[in-house]
């Protein structure tokens, strides 16, 4: 956890264990405001990290950031999906509001056809994330992007990208709205 003037930074533990390209760990930053909520967080991996925050009434949201390697990194892409939608499973098991953000290195406007029209190949294994997401609901909350970097954050060596923001069934009620801003 680190502490800029506005906001606190939440990431992932880096794997140095092994030469993987893709493993340089995920971030969130949270409003100082609201990161008095903040309960708990994990790593789950160096591509995936999950943020509890705790607030008035019971009520539980827990923050996924996820990058999913590149399709050229087949075996580590497909660790990662299993990884995160196991994560989600056990989430709405604990009653806990969430959503999902990242950089997914996928395209969903190719994959709604294929969904729609397909269902046989859309539930196939390399379709395997979008269609969990889709079939238990949860929605695609294309951020607002008032950022002319596109959903990147640098800060020093590290980069932030995010691509889409899904949030959890539960969500629905509570309008989220999604805002990429420049930090």
């Amino acid at each position: 956890m680190k502490f800029l003037s506005k906001r606190t930074i939440f990431s992932s533990d880096l794997d140095t264990s092994k030469q993987i390209l893709s493993s340089g760990g995920v971030s969130l930053l949270i409003e100082n405001s609201l990161a008095s909520h903040v309960q708990d967080f994990k790593s789950h991996s160096s591509r995936l990290l999950s943020v509890d925050l705790y607030f008035k009434g019971n009520v539980k949201l827990r923050i996924f950031v996820v990058y999913i390697p590149p399709p050229a990194e087949s075996v580590l892409r497909s660790d990662t999906i299993n990884l995160l939608i196991n994560q989600q499973i056990l989430t709405k098991q604990a009653g806990f509001y969430h959503a999902v953000c990242g950089d997914f290195n996928m395209h969903l406007d190719s994959y709604y056809p294929i969904y729609f029209n397909q269902p046989q190949v859309a539930s196939k294994h390399i379709h395997q994330l979008f269609y969990h997401l889709l079939s238990y609901g949860y929605e695609d909350c294309t951020p607002i992007n008032l950022s002319d970097s596109l959903g990147t954050f640098r800060r020093n060596d590290q980069i932030t990208h995010v691509d889409y923001v899904w949030s959890c069934p539960l969500l629905k009620g509570f309008a989220l709205t999604v805002c990429i801003f420049n930090a």
